[in-house]
């Protein structure tokens, strides 16, 4: 392998999870022409030194992803780029030409809208996020199926992280019916909640997180409670960090 080559390890062991990670990988890197070596590695010492039980991403010697929920396509590409090796360039054409898609212009914004269920919490951190680390090349919006309120909760998290977004307000999807997005992002941890579908030609992906406001209902003080929407928190502005190196145009779901 030479030093233009990336080297992608699975960890785990053969379980379903781990299975479905390494198709993940390897049909991203496929799709984007990206020059990687793609391998499994299986034995239970090595995957229990890094996380129990779960199947962990490894991408030239670094852990870029661990944890119970596996990253979606579009998001171990974008990992893919971020990481900056060379596309293959026959390959990468092939995937643009299929899929229709140009690079962002430049002074153009990728349109993006985060949906879950109150538009209190997750989607409106979300938001934030999309705005303060990606606001070069991000347009973000947030909605829910009803309007519950900004999360007071959600403001003092995310002001910890240095991101005031009590100027954000809690919205309904109706307020953007007929508008033009280039990506709807879904943030509902699971089907029991009512996460909204959004008509149109943009591109759909999912990505749950659970809901903290359901979490610290049983919180027995205060902090307890807020460390449920910290570690939120922080999945979230990891998933956006890592998924909005995109293009223009995409149609589907992710």
């Amino acid at each position: 392998m030479n030093d233009q080559t990336m080297l992608i390890e699975v960890i785990g062991p053969g379980c379903p999870f781990c299975r479905r990670l390494l198709q993940r990988v390897k049909e991203a890197v496929e799709e984007n022409g990206i020059r990687a070596q793609v391998e499994h590695i299986s034995d239970l010492r090595t995957a229990l030194k890094y996380f129990p039980r779960t199947p962990v991403l490894r991408i030239d010697g670094e852990v870029v992803h661990r944890g119970k929920r596996l990253p979606a396509k579009d998001q171990i590409a974008a990992i893919l780029r971020q990481r900056g090796k060379p596309e293959n360039p026959e390959s990468a054409n092939r995937s643009r030409n299929e899929s229709g898609s140009s690079q962002l212009t430049p002074g153009e914004k990728i349109k993006v809208l985060f949906l879950c269920t109150g538009n209190s919490c997750r989607s409106q951190m979300a938001e934030g996020f999309a705005r303060h680390l990606k606001g070069e090349v991000l347009e973000a919006y947030s909605a829910g199926t009803e309007a519950r309120g900004l999360d007071p909760r959600a403001v003092k998290v995310m002001s910890e992280a240095g991101i005031d977004i009590s100027g954000q307000r809690s919205k309904t999807i109706d307020e953007f019916r007929g508008a033009s997005f280039d990506y709807v992002v879904t943030v509902c941890a699971d089907a029991g909640e009512s996460c909204p579908l959004f008509p149109g030609k943009a591109k759909v992906i999912h990505q749950g997180f659970d809901d903290p406001p359901r979490l610290a209902a049983s919180a027995k003080t205060e902090e307890e409670a807020l460390n449920h929407y910290r570690r939120v928190r922080d999945e979230i502005k990891r998933f956006v960090e890592t998924l909005f190196i995109l293009k223009k145009g995409g149609n589907g779901h992710g």
